[in-house]
């Protein structure tokens, strides 16, 4: 008897614990952190320019697919980090999925390698009137993508184009 009741606690206590950790394992990338601050993303880059002249902003377009491993390393790292959520409030951010958006991708020189393009992850840095900033291609680490933020801004402010 006592073994069934040291087996049945056991179980209980093992269930538990199976409890907590299957949701931080099941919940998905963008519900890792529920509570902390995150970049508020725009999924329309039309809606993203208007936002961003109404706003005088730069725009900051991240290319980006479900599939790709460095963009989920990007999400769950660089856009993650407190002090990249902070600056990127200097920028109207707008998301675009290649595989939903692919003319978006397109037009914008942003398309996947399994597309014809140059590679995601993929942010490209523009001015509200659509000149280019900035752009970057590959996984950054967080002090990377600030300094690129950075970078892209101080062209704007400089008023250089490329």
């Amino acid at each position: 008897m006592k073994t069934k009741q040291t087996l049945a606690v056991s179980l209980l206590a093992l269930a538990m614990l199976a409890s907590l950790l299957a949701p931080a394992s099941q919940a998905g990338r963008s519900q890792i952190h529920p509570k902390q601050a995150e970049i508020k993303w725009a999924y329309d880059i039309d809606k993203g320019f208007a936002k961003a002249k109404k706003e005088n902003k730069p725009v900051m377009v991240d290319f980006m697919a479900v599939w790709c491993p460095p963009c989920h390393a990007m999400e769950d790292t660089t856009f993650a980090s407190a002090d990249v959520i902070e600056k990127a409030s200097a920028f109207v951010p707008v998301r675009i999925d290649i595989d939903k958006k692919r003319d978006v991708a397109a037009k914008y020189g942003a398309l996947a390698r399994k597309y014809g393009g140059i590679g995601i992850p993929n942010v490209l840095f523009m001015a509200p009137d659509g000149r280019k900033l900035k752009h970057i291609v590959g996984y950054y680490a967080p002090r990377q993508f600030i300094a690129a933020m950075d970078s892209a801004l101080a062209t704007l402010k400089e008023g250089v184009t490329f």
